[in-house]
């Protein structure tokens, strides 16, 4: 189901070229999706980033590179049809936090 959401979230991106910024932000209650969201209790273990890379290479895009920021990993990407994007993903559960076209 979650790769299913991510696949939803990103074709959303991909379609809406003509908009300059999405953002389906998955915030818990009302919560902003930015630096907050992905905050991390001492003891939990972080995915390693080629997990996140290996999502959106199975979703068909070419990783350009992946960073950790604010605690969430940012990956920016791009599809077959040239269209960027800049993602974050939850660095521990790989939730998608945040998706937006690149200018």
């Amino acid at each position: 189901m979650r790769k299913t959401m991510l696949t939803a979230a990103l074709a959303l991106g991909a379609a809406a070229a003509a908009i300059p910024a999405i953002s389906p932000a998955f915030a818990d209650e009302g919560r902003s999706a930015g630096a907050y969201h992905c905050r991390i209790a001492p003891g939990e273990v972080r995915l390693p980033a080629e997990a996140i890379r290996n999502t959106l290479q199975d979703l068909g895009y070419r990783v350009d590179r992946i960073k950790m920021d604010d605690g969430c990993y940012e990956a920016r990407a791009m599809n077959d049809s040239g269209i960027p994007i800049e993602v974050r993903y939850h660095s521990v559960t790989g939730e998608l936090v945040r998706a937006k076209l690149r200018s």
